[in-house]
């Protein structure tokens, strides 16, 4: 999510190893809904991003393709998506446990900075700390995102919810972490390199994002009680739809603002949403559909890696004064990036199945991918620069999550 680095020294702290019981496979409910030819086909598809780019060693998933570098976002993704992908039968459970097992050993001796939470960013084949360019980080001075943890932490808990065989070294992994400090006096906490050289606190999310994390959070007893309740937002109107955006932006707060469809997807597949969440994830779809009918131009939203300079944008609804704005990290503007995305396609259509224009999405995208190596992130709105080639966890990920989430009648991740 977040691209800062800096390098320091090494500090391995060691976590008492379990005793994973081997040979237990985990049990798969019958989905209720069979998935159609189509569905199926996409959930294999998908698999293939997972399957060729997990890393042996450690477990860990590449965030893109054959890049030997995470985040712990990226590493909700990947456990997602492995859950996704066998709760729909696409591999065993020989296969699962063999990943999950090895993924949950290598946090048993994971190195952890002084702060005593996981540093930002790792490498995916040794799990030594990397910063965002993927050097040495070896004292784990790139510090932490919340919003990475917060969705992290959140796929653990599905896994301890949904095979309580795990439970005990999940509790116990995340137990040796000082995860108090992902909260500060009811808001979301993260940390950035200074100048100095030290880790700044900051306040971290953004209205959407900021709520998503929140309530991810709560599974872990951790409530950032105004995060949930206390957004900062003001309403702006964007194609006669009325949208609630956040009052910080670039300028007043030195964070981007962007409304983008990525959280409310993820908070309806994998939580079930609240009754303000779904309608403003309703306006969100509509103000994209009247965008199309007004251009003739198949609009779907999203942050999304992209496979040229600056290889990450958040593509919005609005963002920092501006319709269907498309910014990088920093807040510099790429109107030419502005792209269709695919997982926000196979998110929206299951959110929405009844909905025509999720559905003319989805139909859209269905065929962009490569048999063999999972789905493309989407295709450029400008014909010209064609089909973003970029391979990436999330797009693969949200795709299976999409998917189990219509298998099971519309019923979010989180619940057993």
């Amino acid at each position: 999510m977040t691209f800062i680095g800096h390098p320091y020294s090494v500090q391995i702290q060691h976590i008492r190893p379990f005793r994973f019981t081997e040979g237990i496979t985990a049990k798969r409910p019958l989905t209720n809904t069979p998935l159609s030819e189509a569905d199926r086909q996409a959930a294999i598809w998908a698999w293939q991003y997972i399957q060729r780019n997990w890393q042996s060693p450690t477990g860990f998933v590449n965030s893109v393709e054959q890049y030997p570098w995470t985040t712990w976002w990226d590493q909700g993704s990947a456990i997602l998506g492995i859950h996704a992908a066998y709760q729909l039968g696409i591999i065993s459970s020989a296969e699962f446990d063999q990943k999950i097992t090895r993924f949950l050993k290598t946090l048993e001796t994971l190195p952890l900075p002084p702060t005593g939470l996981p540093n930002k960013f790792y490498s995916t084949n040794s799990a030594q700390m990397r910063t965002g360019s993927n050097r040495p980080d070896t004292k784990g001075g790139s510090g932490w995102s919340v919003l990475d943890m917060a969705r992290f932490l959140l796929s653990l808990h599905v896994l301890r919810t949904h095979y309580p065989r795990f439970s005990q070294p999940i509790n116990a992994i995340v137990g040796q972490w000082r995860l108090s400090q992902l909260e500060h006096q009811g808001w979301l906490q993260g940390s950035i390199p200074s100048q100095e050289g030290t880790l700044q606190l900051v306040q971290e999310g953004r209205f959407g994002y900021e709520q998503y994390a929140a309530h991810c959070l709560l599974a872990w007893g951790i409530d950032a009680f105004n995060a949930r309740h206390s957004p900062k937002t003001k309403i702006v109107e964007v194609e006669d739809v009325l949208l609630h955006i956040d009052r910080r932006n670039l300028a007043n707060s030195n964070g981007i603002n962007a409304l983008t469809s990525d959280p409310y997807i993820l908070w309806g597949l994998e939580l079930g949403w609240n009754w303000f969440t779904r309608i403003q994830a309703q306006k969100i779809v509509t103000a994209q559909q009247r965008r199309y009918q007004r251009t003739n131009i198949l609009t779907a939203v999203n942050e999304d890696a992209i496979d040229r300079s600056p290889y990450f944008i958040y593509y919005s609804v609005y963002s920092d004064g501006k319709a269907w704005n498309a910014i990088s990290n920093e807040g510099n503007a790429y109107p030419q990036f502005r792209q269709l995305s695919t997982k926000a396609a196979f998110g929206w259509a299951a959110l929405f199945p009844e909905h025509h224009y999720a559905g003319t999405l989805r139909r859209a995208v269905q065929f962009l991918a490569d048999k063999n190596k999972g789905y493309l992130a989407g295709r450029y709105e400008n014909q010209r620069l064609g089909v973003n080639t970029l391979l990436n966890i999330n797009t693969n990920a949200v795709i299976l999550e999409s998917l189990l989430y219509q298998a099971r009648s519309r019923r979010s991740l989180v619940k057993p």
